[in-house]
């Protein structure tokens, strides 16, 4: 019976023991408390840069001739557009692709070559559209906000974001009379250099008068709500 009384001393001490802990903890967790939240920020800006593809199209028998004619209406338009050095020019190359008549047999060739140009300088674009001459056609616009710009204001808004993270952090704090707090696994969402862009597709300057197909193309390029936000869980010390 002693031997029996003595085991469950032991077990007793061992049991205290091993609650002491946990008693502890639930002690500290009681003395604080866990928020999740998040902010944003928002920019509008104009969109600075504006994008052009233009292309040549022509279709008939001898593919040799097709691609001899596209590439000498481009390289014309080349040399013209050198004029204008605020503006970045790339050839695309030239595609060709066969027509099959009703027996599905090759009757003929269509010959395409693209060229794309990008710029900040809008005047010198509208220049430049302006002299396509008949031959070559504009199969997009776009307008968006330039890489330059977008790392600008990443920078800015991630400084902004980080400010509002911290207030809204403070105004928590002091409704729950906290002592202090501490950040916790926060999440930034900010621009990284890309831009929606707002695209003008026209229709093929080919299967219409030019005049037709320039017509709606847009004159101003607009502006871009570009956001950045900040999500993440701050711990507030009770004491």
């Amino acid at each position: 019976m002693k031997k029996l009384q003595k085991i469950f001393a032991i077990l007793s001490l061992v049991v205290a023991a091993m609650s002491a802990p946990a008693l502890a903890d639930t002690s500290k967790t009681s003395k604080t408390q866990s928020f999740v939240f998040s902010t944003q920020v928002n920019r509008t800006v104009e969109k600075d840069l504006m994008q052009v593809g233009l292309y040549s199209h022509k279709s008939g028998k001898n593919l040799t001739e097709l691609k001899k004619e596209v590439s000498v209406e481009l390289n014309k338009f080349l040399e013209a557009a050198k004029a204008y050095p605020a503006i970045e020019i790339s050839a695309d190359g030239v595609s060709n692709s066969p027509n099959y008549d009703n027996k599905n047999r090759v009757n003929g060739w269509v010959t395409e070559g693209r060229i794309t140009l990008k710029s900040k300088d809008f005047e010198a674009m509208a220049k430049v559209l302006d002299n396509l001459g008949e031959k070559i056609a504009i199969s997009y616009i776009d307008f968006s906000v330039s890489p330059e710009t977008m790392a600008m204001l990443e920078d800015e808004m991630t400084l902004e974001i980080i400010k509002q993270f911290q207030h809204k952090a403070e105004v928590i704090q002091k409704g729950i009379n906290a002592k202090s707090y501490t950040l916790s696994n926060v999440q930034l969402n900010t621009p990284n250099g890309e831009s929606a862009p707002s695209l003008f597709r026209a229709k093929s300057a080919f299967a219409a008068s030019m005049d037709k197909a320039y017509e709606g193309l847009p004159l101003e390029a607009g502006k871009e709500t570009i956001s950045a936000t900040a999500t993440g869980t701050v711990i507030f010390d009770k004491e």
